[in-house]
This record gives structure tokens, C-alpha cells and sequence, in this order.
């Protein structure tokens, strides 16, 4: 394979209209899990107490006490009537769950909330539906977090497509001008960061403490994927700054004997 700058247009071109594609995907990866976990402890922005409750869960309250904040502040309920909103919910599951405080306090809030978790849109947002009774029941239970059969699912998901996309990635990157030191460190560490956060899943869900290996390795993995592949392209058409260029030390070639002359006799 010939350098990226050597490549001709039609090369270039396959390669950029790859690298910007991949490079969009990852963000909205990174963005659809910043919307997935934000606001989980009732605070902007993902933070480790966000990680902690995704998979590991708020084990002090229920799956609906958990999801609360993110539901009202979805659902555009003013910061006045929330504290309220939240009495009702926990005076009903301090109270028994029972029916008939449902139908009476509980359902008719819940109204506000059926934009995201009616039967149809629960289907497609993979929301729990809270239109029944037994529907609000279900999740008004201890949140202990993401499921096994859903972190399988999505290691699955994760640890293929990624391992794919890491790999053409780095493949790129080696074929830019970049010393060979900063490209071993490089292409190896999306991989190790994609581990490194899975491997967080399933600590954190024993132990909250380990939530911070799905921060450091979800901050590590996609972005650095995504700065290879830049460079690549800034190679590929402009060229790089010399301190990353690969050195090139010329040859000197090695000193040439004296001629010893005979004395004469």
C-alpha cells in the first residue's frame, strides 16, 4: 500500500467519503449514550453517579424513582409542579402500590409522560410502556440496572462492529507519515479502551466503584478511532506538521580505510 499522499484522486476520495461517514457514525454514538445516561442522577451532563445508575442502579429507590427527573424534564413538566409530581409517586409506593391510589393520584400525572411510553412509541424507543396499572407496577421495583441479557447484547454489538471500524481506522493511520512510535501507541489503544469499558460493565454492576473504566475507556475508544482517521485525512491532502513526521535518518557511509603506501626499500 502506497502512502496516502501518493494515492491518486479517485483513492483519495474513497477513502475521505469513508473516513467522514464513519467519523459522523461515531459521533452520533457518542451522543445517542450522552442523551441515554445524562440526567439519571437529576444533574446535567454524564457523570460518574450516571454510570453508576445504568448499570449497576439506584438500589435505594425504584426503576420509576430512578427515571423520574429524566421523565419529567422529557415530558416539559415545570421545575414548580416536580417536587410535587415526585410526592405523589413515592407516597404511592410508600403506601402498597396500591389500584386504587393509582387510578386516582398516579395515572392521571402519568398522562403527561405517554409521548415516550404509550404502547406504540414504547416499541420504538424501547421505553417501558406506563399506560396500566400492571405497566407502573412493573417498573416501580428496585433499579438494580442494565440487565445481563442486554449487556451480552450489546457487547455483541459493541465489541464487533467497533473491533471492525478500529481496525480500518488504524489501517489508515499506519499508512500516513506519522513516526512509527506515535502509531503503535495509537492503534492500539481503541482496542484497549473498548475492553477496559466493557470490562466496566460488568465490574460496576457488582460494584459501583468500578464505574470510572466505563468512563476512562468510552473517552478513549471512539475519539482516538476518530483522531487517526483525521490525521489520515489531513495526510492524505495537506500534509503533517513535522513533529509528527516519521524521521527519515540518512545513511552515512562508513569511513573509508587509509591506503597504506609500501616504504621504500
Amino acid at each position: 500500500m502506497r502512502s496516502l499522499n501518493k494515492l491518486n484522486l479517485p483513492e483519495k476520495l474513497l477513502h475521505t467519503g469513508f473516513i467522514f461517514l464513519v467519523c459522523i457514525g461515531l459521533l452520533a454514538a457518542e451522543a445517542y449514550l450522552y442523551v441515554t445516561h445524562t440526567g439519571l442522577d437529576g444533574k446535567s451532563g454524564v457523570t460518574l453517579k450516571d454510570i453508576q445508575i445504568s448499570y449497576y442502579g439506584d438500589r435505594s429507590s425504584t426503576t420509576l424513582q430512578t427515571a423520574l427527573p429524566t421523565m419529567m424534564n422529557n415530558a416539559g413538566i415545570p421545575e414548580a409542579q416536580r417536587p410535587a409530581f415526585k410526592k405523589t409517586i413515592d407516597d404511592w409506593i410508600v403506601g402498597g402500590e396500591t389500584k386504587a391510589q393509582f387510578d386516582t393520584t398516579v395515572q392521571p400525572l402519568l398522562k403527561s409522560c405517554l409521548m415516550c411510553h404509550s404502547v406504540a412509541m414504547s416499541k420504538q424507543l424501547h421505553n417501558p410502556p406506563l399506560v396500566t396499572y400492571e405497566d407502573v407496577k412493573n417498573v416501580a421495583k428496585v433499579n438494580t440496572g442494565m440487565s445481563y441479557s442486554s449487556m451480552f447484547m450489546g457487547g455483541m454489538v459493541h465489541l464487533t462492529m467497533l473491533g471492525v471500524i478500529f481496525w480500518i481506522a488504524g489501517w489508515l493511520f499506519l499508512q500516513t507519515r506519522v513516526n512509527d512510535q506515535i502509531k503503535a501507541i495509537s492503534v492500539i489503544t481503541p482496542f484497549l479502551a473498548m475492553l477496559l469499558d466493557y470490562s466496566g460493565w460488568f465490574l460496576t454492576k457488582q460494584n459501583p466503584d468500578f464505574a470510572w473504566m466505563v468512563l476512562v475507556g468510552g473517552a478513549l475508544s471512539c475519539p482516538i478511532a476518530m483522531l487517526e482517521m483525521g490525521v489520515a485525512l489531513l495526510d492524505m491532502w495537506i500534509g503533517l506538521p513535522g513533529f509528527l513526521q516519521q524521521r527519515l535518518v540518512s545513511e552515512v557511509p562508513p569511513a573509508s580505510k587509509s591506503t597504506q603506501h609500501p616504504l621504500p626499500t
